[in-house]
């Protein structure tokens, strides 16, 4: 019993290591927007393949996508996660019209101008108000096809994504995530799919929890949901 629980633990451990030399860390990436230094992890993968950008809620970081960013990496898709202004590794104040400015003049140039958007094609993922600026950014990115918003609202703190929704992505998808007692999120997304014009999809989970706390509930439902979505939007687009 004993050789047989070593030999457990060290298969256990043999695959633990041979996972972890699999996936190498990411690129630590800064860029100067004005006087401010901004700061995101690049998850590189194959030339042709999607890119996703992340986006934390306030008062937040890069560090929330943790949980989801090894089931993207194993889906094949590079990643962004970026610390968003006046949070994290990220330098200023928190201006919300500056942070979509941010997304769109700075980290989507900073991936065109590296070679890193090539035709797989393009979504952000957004978590809270991250899920507004995403929802917006994504709007105002040709190459962006959609866009997740966990939790998003109505109006955080001036951040409307609506007509964003409605009008922006009229021609493109977006899913919209939330939790049934999360009432803003779950009152918000009922009007905007009411609303919506494009492919967009809509799902509740029950209790409470609020953007990327998401994870802590239901990981697996919303990682298979956002997974399935996702390979949906580019395999469409490959279409």
């Amino acid at each position: 019993m004993r050789k047989l629980l070593a030999s457990t633990i060290f298969g256990l451990l043999l695959f633990t290591l041979t996972t972890t030399a699999q996936a190498p860390p990411p690129d630590t990436i800064t860029i100067t927007r004005a006087d401010i230094t901004l700061a995101a992890d690049y998850h590189p993968a194959d030339s042709d393949a999607p890119v996703i950008l992340l986006l934390h809620m306030l008062n937040s970081s890069r560090a929330a996508w943790a949980p989801l960013i090894p089931d993207l990496r194993a889906a094949g898709y590079a990643l962004l996660n970026i610390d968003m202004r006046g949070h994290g590794d990220s330098g200023g104040s928190r201006d919300w019209d500056a942070a979509i400015a941010d997304v769109v003049d700075g980290w989507v140039g900073w991936l065109a101008e590296n070679d890193h958007l090539g035709e797989g094609g393009l979504a952000i993922i957004g978590g809270s108000i991250g899920a507004n600026v995403a929802l917006i950014s994504c709007a105002d990115v040709d190459r962006c096809l959609g866009a997740v918003a966990l939790s998003p609202g109505l109006d955080y703190r001036g951040v409307k994504p609506e007509s964003a929704l409605v009008d922006g992505l009229a021609e493109r998808a977006a899913l919209l995530v939330a939790a049934q007692a999360d009432s803003s999120s779950s009152t918000a997304i009922r009007q905007m799919f009411l609303n919506a014009k494009g492919d967009v999809t809509a799902r509740m989970f029950r209790g409470r929890a609020h953007g990327t706390r998401l994870f802590d509930s239901n990981y697996g439902g919303v990682s298979r949901l956002i997974l399935a979505w996702l390979a949906e939007i580019f395999a469409t687009d490959e279409g």
